[in-house]
């Protein structure tokens, strides 16, 4: 039997369908995409009293049929069909409410991590202020950072260690 054929047998999802499900569910936010790799333990529960020997192909075709659920329950929300139950409509807000929470990535903040460590320096060692640290980095680095800004991630920065 193929793997095709298999994934076909165990998902009950077409080809089309498993792609579709899989590039929504890559292009999610990290929340999102946690939920789908919790959720494929109950759908993986579920096949492994199929028997099949390859286990791979079962978390592959677990992961498939929970990306499907999810999908389902973000878009059936939105479609006229009143038949879903409270539990589908709550599971699907919550769904959209991580989706929502984006984390949109930070050019700027992405640079700031590079430069960690000489940020830390001027301001620990070289006792520069925030306004200081951002010209110094407009000169050196050609980045304009606001001092405000600078502040913030350096008290991040500092909680964390």
């Amino acid at each position: 039997m193929s793997l095709k054929h298999k994934l076909n047998t165990y998902t009950k999802l077409s080809e089309k369908r498993r792609k579709k499900v899989f590039k929504w569910i890559v292009n999610q936010n990290e929340e999102v995409i946690l939920i789908a790799f919790e959720s494929q333990k109950e759908h993986l529960f579920k096949l492994s009293k199929l028997g099949e020997k390859n286990k791979s192909i079962l978390y592959l075709s677990a992961m498939y049929m929970a990306a499907d659920h999810l999908h389902s329950a973000y878009y059936n929300q939105n479609s006229k069909s009143r038949g879903i139950d409270i539990n589908a409509v709550k599971g699907a807000t919550k769904l959209q409410v991580k989706q929502f929470k984006q984390n949109v990535p930070s050019v700027k903040y992405d640079k700031l991590l590079n430069l960690k460590n000489k940020i830390m320096v001027l301001k620990d060692d070289e006792n520069l202020s925030f306004r200081q640290i951002s010209q110094f980095l407009l000169k050196y680095h050609r980045l304009k950072v606001s001092h405000s800004y600078i502040a913030t991630f350096y008290h991040q920065t500092k909680e964390t260690k």
